[in-house]
């Protein structure tokens, strides 16, 4: 997978959790160079509802979701 493959990848896949209405979220993007690390950082400055919760581990990330309560959630369902 490209690297302009995994950011539309990671982005539909993060859209999904969020109106599934979860709230934690692990991303293991494992250890290398952080091209991926680095990348899913970038995409989470740019979203408003996403908070990191923890980034001490070095080979994922865990992501908190600030979803809208569930019935807000079934009109863009």
């Amino acid at each position: 997978m490209r690297y302009e493959e995994a950011r539309i990848f990671f982005r539909a896949e993060l859209e999904k959790f969020f109106f599934r209405g979860f709230e934690l979220v692990e991303v293991v993007h494992g250890v290398g160079t952080y091209t991926l690390r680095n990348m899913i950082l970038d995409e989470i400055h740019n979203l408003d509802y996403v908070n990191i919760i923890d980034s001490h581990n070095p080979g994922s990330l865990l992501l908190e979701l600030l979803v809208p309560d569930k019935s807000a959630l079934k009109k863009y369902t």
